[in-house]
């Protein structure tokens, strides 16, 4: 008895000690410990939500990013938000209700960082894009000395060259009258104003719809002058470069299939805004999408004239060149341009 006791115990001992081992090993694996990380892991996905512009569709490289899935592509999902015009969409962003301002006016952005928004603007989406229309009777810029202009708003990069044709050409308009970009045409037509800027396409569309209407400048007196641009929250640009690289290099591939299948660009243009063709061929003479790098002389020029019109107090921009280099990184672009 004695002797089966003890071999019993020796076997139950080692039944014990199997147990215990295989119980440790199943321990490490649920634990995760020697784990690869499963697919969820790997493809960790983040959202941004951008502020984009009314009747800004002709800005599409954006919009051609985001519907080919090249954002997707990268891990960025994105929730969007239109707004009116810039200045309004810089106030959201300022609350912090906006992760990326796109298609927006250096002007508006840059009033903005002047008066403590965080923010770093990282990409141009269009230069030129601020024409002025004039109803039939009106032969040339000149002309509008002494009439009735309307604009889509104080705080816009279209305002702002229009101030600068004012003085380049030596005139004074008799009055500006305010209003949301896509009423500027209904205004013109009805008599109210003599002339107009707004952003493309809607200037186009009144060029090829009413009666008499054409370009009077088809673009500002700076060259290469910068209109709308790409911003980030303060926060997201310092803190995640590395979001900010994907965004950009998603938006450089929406780009290269704008220019590379203009026809399709174009028709798809066309078909968002329910206008024809012709309007956004037309509308492209007057915007180049096609160079990201943001041309800083230009930008300059216009955080100088916003200094001296008073949207932007001297007292917070002392030094035009350190107040730029502060909200200003072409760096990031130049890294992902071949």
């Amino acid at each position: 008895m004695k002797t089966f006791s003890i071999k019993n115990k020796v076997f139950l001992l080692t039944i014990f000690l199997i147990l215990f081992v295989a119980g440790c090993s199943n321990s490490n694996e649920s634990s995760g410990e020697s784990k690869e990380p499963n697919k969820d892991e790997k493809d960790e996905k983040i959202t941004l939500t951008i502020g984009d512009i009314s009747a800004a569709e002709m800005i599409a490289p954006m919009d051609v990013a985001i519907e080919k899935g090249f954002f997707e592509e990268e891990g960025i999902i994105i929730e969007k938000k239109v707004f009116a015009n810039g200045p309004t969409l810089m106030m959201s962003m300022a609350n912090g209700d906006v992760d990326v301002a796109v298609k927006t006016g250096y002007t508006p952005m840059l009033q903005a960082a002047s008066q403590g928004a965080d923010i770093m603007i990282v990409a141009s989406m269009a230069k030129n894009n601020a024409p002025v229309v004039a109803r039939g009777d009106i032969k040339s810029f000149k002309d509008l000395d002494g009439k009735i202009i309307g604009t889509p708003g104080i705080g816009t990069i279209q305002n702002t060259m229009l101030s600068v044709a004012e003085a380049e050409y030596g005139i004074k308009f008799k009055q500006h009258i305010h209003a949301k970009v896509t009423d500027l045409p209904t205004l013109l037509e009805k008599g109210e104003i003599d002339g107009f800027t707004s952003w493309e396409w809607v200037a186009a569309d009144a060029v090829n719809r009413i009666d008499g209407a054409h370009y009077v400048l088809e673009n500002p007196v700076i060259e290469n002058a910068e209109s709308v641009g790409l911003a980030f929250n303060g926060d997201i640009y310092r803190e995640n470069k590395e979001v900010v690289k994907k965004f950009l290099k998603a938006y450089l591939r929406g780009i290269e299939f704008f220019t590379e299948n203009n026809k399709e660009s174009i028709d798809s243009i066309a078909k968002k805004i329910g206008k024809p063709n012709e309007v956004i061929e037309t509308a492209l003479k007057a915007v180049n999408m096609e160079n990201p790098k943001i041309d800083m002389p230009s930008v300059k020029f216009a955080v100088e004239d916003a200094i001296a019109t008073g949207k932007i107090s001297k007292a917070e921009v002392p030094d035009v060149d350190k107040f730029m280099e502060k909200y200003i990184d072409n760096t990031i672009l130049d890294q992902l341009k071949p």
